[in-house]
């Protein structure tokens, strides 16, 4: 996931959260939480549980985070893929905003028609002896088909809206949702294959390297019955054996413009 896909994302998450955006210019992010957020994100149960017995006026903190590279921007907290708020952040719109349903919005004062996409990001593991993650984002046209990768790109300049705008009205969709969804893990995984795996191919080697060395130091021909035999065998290969597993993170129904794509 790249930096500018992951400062795209947060200020998407924020919004749709109901923060407000004081500073959105890439790598600062100056974010004025409400309370749903701060209860969320911030860590401070005993401040809400004094205010809920007092009666005081909450406070929500500003939160400042930086999609920077390389500059530390002073005061600002570092946000990047792996990085601890992100999985945060993951995790609450996981639980508590999984799918979400939004509209282009348009100044135009004539019937303007929105095309139904749906949206999907989709985190990819390799795993092995070591884990590499990956955030992947897609978008299907319900009418057309037409497949998109790095969705959440094209729709970040967006002015995406939760209700449907004036002078506008939704194309109804010929591809099921569930349909699509199926179609975008049939692409992605058919994109997985033909990818260059240098990677299990390393931790297939190394596996077998330690399988032959545990098969030395177990001598005895009948070490397959030894329960220290096996309960190693199997670690070696539940520590190497090469995985890529799919998790689909959330999603949305997008209506846009036909010009937008």
């Amino acid at each position: 996931m790249e930096q500018a896909e992951v400062h795209n994302y947060l200020r998407r998450f924020f919004q749709a959260g109901g923060a407000e955006l004081l500073q959105s210019t890439p790598p600062k992010l100056e974010v004025q939480l409400n309370k749903t957020l701060d209860l969320e994100l911030m860590n401070r149960p005993f401040y809400w549980h004094y205010l809920e017995k007092t009666g005081g006026e909450p406070k929500p903190l500003t939160l400042n985070l930086s999609t920077a590279v390389r500059d530390d921007i002073p005061s600002a907290e570092k946000v990047h893929f792996g990085s601890p708020r992100l999985h945060q952040i993951f995790s609450f719109a996981a639980d508590k905003g999984a799918v979400t349903r939004l509209y282009e919005n348009h100044h135009e004062k004539s019937q303007t028609p929105l095309y139904p996409w749906l949206g999907l990001n989709v985190r990819i593991s390799y795993t092995c002896h070591r884990r590499r993650d990956m955030i992947r984002s897609f978008g299907i046209q319900l009418i057309s088909g037409e497949t998109i990768d790095h969705f959440m790109k094209r729709l970040g300049p967006l002015p995406l809206v939760s209700a449907i705008p004036d002078y506008t009205f939704t194309m109804a969709h010929l591809i099921q949702p569930m349909s699509a969804v199926q179609r975008i893990k049939k692409y992605l995984l058919n994109d997985i294959r033909n990818q260059t795996h240098a990677w299990a191919n390393e931790a297939t080697n190394r596996m077998d390297d330690d399988l032959a060395l545990l098969d030395r130091f177990y001598e005895a021909a009948d070490k397959e019955s030894d329960d220290a035999y096996r309960l190693e065998k199997e670690a070696i290969r539940q520590q190497y054996q090469p995985a890529i597993e799919l998790t689909f993170i959330n999603g949305g129904i997008f209506y846009l413009r036909k010009d937008t794509y």
